[in-house]
């Protein structure tokens, strides 16, 4: 008898489920007393069959086996009953008996159609898909005229993930299949096709192609589905957790999450497989704290830690979610244990060279980007141009190389590196990034346009493309500018007592990129021993920015002591280079003259001229000469020598040392303002820097400085100067800043010491 007999009884067995069931029933209690089941003849051999296949689906296989090593014996020259038994053997995971009595049968009859099935189920259980579908394969070449051939044929594809060939095959034959098993086909042939959406497409246009395909697909079977409300819920929900990876390979990251969640909360198993896309998409969508939960789970589950490419990427993901939450530490260390996980060679055996592995090279440049977060810069960038020369085609070293050197001041160092990657790949993403966001630091507006336009166009969904084009935008955008300052308590010969002032500058949105209008007005007031001084002033201009200059011309209206005073003033700062600066101004009627002259009618010119040597974030200094001409005859020298060194850095803070050293002289000294002969001093001073909350583009910090040196007057000998100061600022969204500090300063005038407080705020916002 063939094995579609077998199959046949499944149709049959309805009829005649009470005389299967008593039969059942004794062939239990004879086995469980521990006699040898005889099978009472009705219509013997059928009847045998049908028993011993009621028993397999009913999962008893030992009277199972009974029944049909039974049959084998009364019916020696009937296949049927020694086909049964292999699939009891392989069903109660005795797959090593099946596979030999499989195997025995196939010698026998090596083309035999009905024993290259059997042998497939024994083969699927032992072995796996892959093993199974050799004989499947060849029973259908011989029998592909006959029905369940086809259908075992089918399903076999399906088992070995190849479901949109299976479905080709039962679209040609829809009888073949229920409908519940054509909806799984279904859905299991979108799900292969997902596998294909993440590889490299011919070109950038169809990289969504594939994916929205499938998801087109989806929206088609859940359409149908609800049609029929016999539909499985499994295979509903299976094509739900498979539809996650396709909004993925979309980036429609929001609705993927939103779906998982659901899912969950309808007490959904969501499988490991899936777990990937949805720790990926919390990532993107900046809820490090969810996708570090999943990613943790996806690790200690161990799905496929053992391909070194998904264990990267399980491990990364990990390592950038604490880096996104602020977690430094745990980064940091994430990135040491991630070199040590993966050797530094690969070997292929036959081959005695060492080929260097890939994967340990992303986890040493992993490994050096979290340094970078970590505020460990210099090491960081030692790391990675040793990387560089030593993998010089790696573009994705030199732009983070690049990033590095923006990061320190040096877009023109940064803006060389990108240079030299562009000859090994003109129009790399990460490539296109950088360049435009040096040509943002470089001032080349029409160069930072085109490549954000070009990056946000080709690749729309991607992080780096919406950053860029979020900067361009802010630049774009009109800022105002407001910062003030109220005295305390205060009573010196300079600023007076109680003083205050507040300025607003409104800059408009740039003009023909390089040109900004500018507006502002503001106020000074204070009061002297012999009277109040007040100043209120407006001011127009215009700005011009372009690479490696910033010069500035305004005119201003002052009024003070009962008149109106026309002034004006011009600057200009000069990039020589990454390291070296310049800058000059000028000012008639300078609007800081000190609000005691101004009071008294005494208004000064000004000339400032300054050059600055900055090797990077962490060292430089700065020396300011200002010759100033008052209209009482009086004039004065000043100058500022400051420097700043960088003393210990940490993760959150960094201190630094600094030291100001100040000069002035004047040629008048008998003048109703505070105008000492010279004078001169020496402060170094400590500033702590500490980042109490940082988040994306929000920033929360805090500064504490302290300094104490000297001063000396001529006539007057010398003083110590003692200072203290802290503030805290706050920055959001790219377009809003705000801070304020408290000061205290100590220091003689004309040797009477006096003691001022201070606080001091300033605001910018663009819009």
């Amino acid at each position: 008898m063939s094995i579609s007999v077998l199959s046949s009884y499944a149709g049959t067995r309805a009829a005649r489920r009470s005389l299967k069931a008593t039969a059942a029933a004794s062939l239990v209690l004879l086995s469980a007393l521990g006699h040898a089941v005889e099978i009472v003849p009705v219509d013997a051999r059928d009847e045998l069959l049908s028993q011993a296949q009621e028993l397999r689906d009913t999962h008893q296989w030992a009277p199972a086996l009974q029944a049909y090593q039974q049959g084998k014996q009364r019916f020696p020259q009937d296949r049927a009953f020694a086909y049964g038994e292999i699939y009891v053997l392989a069903d109660s995971d005795q797959t090593e008996q099946a596979m030999a009595q499989a195997t025995h049968l196939l010698s026998q009859k090596p083309d035999d159609v009905d024993t290259l099935l059997v042998m497939d189920y024994a083969r699927l259980r032992h072995a796996g898909v892959f093993a199974a579908l050799e004989y499947a394969d060849k029973a259908m070449q011989l029998a592909s005229d006959r029905p369940y051939v086809v259908r075992d044929y089918v399903l076999a594809l399906q088992r070995a993930g190849l479901a949109v060939a299976a479905l080709e095959i039962a679209q040609r034959h829809p009888e073949l299949l229920t409908r519940e098993q054509l909806w799984g086909l279904q859905a299991d042939a979108v799900a292969e096709r997902i596998r294909h959406a993440d590889l490299p497409a011919r070109e950038e246009t169809e990289r969504f192609a594939v994916a929205d395909a499938a998801l087109a697909s989806y929206r088609e079977l859940f359409t149908q589905w609800q049609a029929y409300p016999e539909a499985s819920r499994s295979i509903q929900q299976r094509a739900r957790i498979d539809r996650l990876q396709a909004l993925h390979a979309r980036f429609y990251m929001a609705e993927l999450v939103q779906e998982y969640e659901a899912l969950v909360s309808e007490g959904v198993e969501i499988p490991d497989f899936a777990l990937g896309s949805v720790a990926s998409a919390y990532l993107y969508l900046r809820m490090p704290e969810q996708a570090a939960v999943v990613y943790q789970r996806l690790i200690a589950s161990g799905y496929m830690r053992d391909d070194e490419v998904t264990r990267q990427s399980q491990d990364l993901g990990l390592l950038y979610a604490y880096s996104d939450q602020g977690d430094v530490a745990a980064s940091q260390q994430s990135a040491q244990a991630l070199q040590q996980a993966h050797p530094q060679w690969r070997y292929v055996e036959g081959d005695q060279a060492h080929i260097p592995n890939p994967a340990y090279l992303d986890a040493q440049h992993t490994a050096a980007m979290m340094d970078f977060y970590a505020q460990s810069i210099p090491q960081a960038q030692q790391t990675l141009e040793t990387m560089v020369q030593a993998a010089p085609n790696n573009n994705n070293l030199r732009t983070d190389l690049a990033w590095i050197y923006r990061s320190r001041g040096w877009p023109r160092q940064a803006e060389q590196t990108l240079k030299v990657a562009e000859s090994y790949e003109a129009r790399g993403l990460a490539l296109e990034i950088g360049q435009g966001l040096a040509a943002l630091d470089l001032q080349e507006w029409r160069q930072a346009e085109q490549l954000s336009a070009d990056t946000l166009t080709r690749f729309p969904e991607d992080r780096r493309s919406q950053r860029l084009a979020r900067l361009w935008q802010v630049h774009n955008m009109a800022e105002l500018q407001v910062s003030g300052y109220q005295g305390l308590s205060n009573n010196n010969p300079v600023a007076g007592g109680r003083d205050f002032g507040v300025e607003a500058t409104l800059y408009s949105q740039p003009l023909a990129y390089h040109w900004r209008l500018l507006a502002g007005m503001g106020h000074r007031s204070a009061r002297f021993d012999d009277g109040k001084a007040q100043h209120h002033f407006g001011r127009v201009g215009l700005e011009w920015r372009g690479r490696d200059w910033i010069v500035l011309g305004e005119v201003t209206d002052n009024y003070f002591g009962g008149g109106s005073h026309t002034g004006a003033g011009l600057t200009a700062n000069y990039a020589i280079n990454d390291a070296w600066s310049l800058h000059a101004g000028a000012q008639w009627r300078a609007r800081d003259t000190s609000l005691d002259a101004l009071r008294n009618g005494v208004t000064s010119n000004r000339l400032e001229l300054g050059a600055q040597w900055r090797q990077s974030e962490r060292r430089s200094v700065a020396l300011t000469v200002t010759p100033s001409d008052f209209s009482d005859g009086n004039r004065r020298w000043e100058a500022l020598l400051s420097g700043q060194q960088r003393l210990w850095t940490r993760p959150t803070w960094f201190l630094d040392g600094g030291l100001e050293a100040f000069a002035t002289r004047n040629i008048r000294s008998n003048v109703p303002y505070y105008s000492p002969r010279s004078a001169y001093s020496v402060v170094p001073t400590l500033t702590w820097n500490h980042t109490i909350y940082q988040r994306y583009e929000t920033a929360w910090t805090q500064q504490a400085s302290a300094g104490w040196g000297s001063l000396h007057q001529q006539g007057y000998g010398q003083g110590a100067i003692g200072m203290l100061s802290y503030g805290q600022r706050y920055r959001a969204n790219d377009v809003f800043e705000v801070g304020g500090t408290l000061s205290t300063l100590s220091r003689p005038y004309d040797g009477v010491r006096e003691r001022e407080w201070r606080v001091v705020f300033d605001m910018t916002f663009r819009f």
